[in-house]
């Protein structure tokens, strides 16, 4: 018997014995795998019948606060002046409507200065805000004090307007489908103006003595690297109702003025920007410009009896120069006439200079001189020092628009 015929059986032998191993081996990965599979399937059932776990301040609103403080002289009377503390709250109420709040306290007290709710899924491209709002008038009527170019409003907004557009009432915006941006605006308000005197917001009134706002808007950009924002908009107070105190020694003769007493404040504002490709937001020329025309029968402050109706006017215009990541600077020029007193102007005209510490610091430094032209009239010189933080998420932060 040779070699190869000895070993064969034992080959054959070896063959039979080594088949069920390997079977079991190459179907041992596929057992391994079902296995897997079952239990991650038990795990995601655990996990899709479990309560979802949420952190303790995940429905929280978002807060923050604005504190702006200044060092003042003002025709060489010096003072520190606490100017703000300006609380925010926001927050989505459902996916329909947001809200937000802000509360800001100052040496003159504490006062809700926003409370307003937005819609935010209205069809046909409309948009309803009501309550405590900020009336979407002109250019920088609608900002906040520490967020202006400069750190005093101008005089023209003081004056015309009475501070800032606070008004309580119900606005409503529409984005018109045209082929470019435009924008209308209509609102309602028990009367605009924080400082307003010639209404309040206390009790009810005929619908013919709330104001009523109309604006339209449009944005076009004329290059890549300039763009152009206009406004027009008109602020109508049907009737005004005045006690006449005509009677001795300022007693009330109970006569109620009504007849010609209507009101409308109009104005056309623009704003051009020049952004440099190069510079980004951090460089470049903000030309901004607005004027006002006040139409009213104006009334005596002491005896409250009327004088003829006339138009007024007041406006300002400034530029601002970005010239970096930090450093801004730029000046304003503000026209006011006498509302009272045909002719009587007062001038101001205003440097300043901003420097950005951070994205939640700032100052700021300006120089302003005003001038009557009444005979004898002294000039008036401000210099102030502004000095802005913002701690948390802030509505509206610094805006450069």
């Amino acid at each position: 018997m040779n070699r190869t015929n000895r070993f064969g059986p034992l080959a054959l032998a070896l063959a039979l014995t080594a088949a069920p191993v390997l079977a079991q081996e190459q179907q041992a990965p596929a057992q391994d795998t079902q296995t897997l599979l079952n239990d991650l399937e038990q795990r995601v059932s655990k996990l899709e019948g479990a309560p979802a776990k949420a952190a303790l301040n995940s429905f929280n609103p978002a807060i923050g606060m604005a504190l702006d403080t200044a060092f003042r002289d003002d025709n060489d009377k010096a003072s520190f002046l606490f100017r703000a503390a300006e609380l925010n709250i926001e927050a989505p109420v459902d996916p329909f409507l947001k809200a937000w709040g802000v509360i800001t306290g100052s040496n003159s007290g504490v006062d809700v200065e926003e409370a307003a709710l937005e819609t935010t899924s209205l069809p046909y491209n409309l948009t309803v805000r009501g309550g405590r709002l900020f009336a979407n008038y002109g250019r920088l009527a609608h900002f906040h004090d520490h967020e202006l170019p400069v750190i005093d409003r101008p005089r023209s907004l003081d004056t015309y307007i009475g501070g800032e557009t606070q008004a309580d009432g119900l606005e409503v915006q529409w984005l018109v489908p045209a082929p470019f941006y435009l924008n209308a605006t209509a609102g309602m308000y028990d009367k605009m103006g924080a400082n307003n005197a010639r209404q309040n917001n206390q009790g009810a009134r005929p619908l013919d003595s709330f104001t009523y706002l109309g604006r339209l808007n449009t944005y076009a950009d004329l290059t890549d690297s300039q763009n152009v924002e206009l406004g027009v908009d008109t602020a109508w107070t049907p009737k005004r109702k005045v006690n006449d105190t005509a009677g001795a020694n300022g007693a009330t003769t109970g006569i109620v003025t009504q007849n010609d007493t209507w009101r409308t404040l109009t104005g056309v504002d623009m704003t051009y920007r020049y952004q440099p490709p190069s510079g980004g937001l951090y460089r470049g020329v903000i030309w901004g410009t607005e004027v006002m025309q006040n139409d009213e029968r104006r009334f005596d402050p002491t005896t409250s009896l009327p004088s003829p109706r006339r138009p007024s006017y007041a406006g300002f215009s400034y530029v601002e120069i970005k010239s970096g990541l930090q450093l801004r600077g730029g000046v304003m020029a503000d026209l006011t006439e006498d509302q009272d007193i045909r002719g009587k102007l007062t001038s101001t005209y205003t440097g300043f200079l901003t420097y950005d510490v951070s994205e939640f610091q700032r100052l700021r430094l300006t120089y302003a001189e005003a001038i009557t032209n009444v005979a004898g009239a002294p000039r008036d010189h401000v210099v102030g020092l502004q000095w802005t933080g913002v701690i948390g998420h802030h509505v509206h932060g610094f805006r450069d628009r």
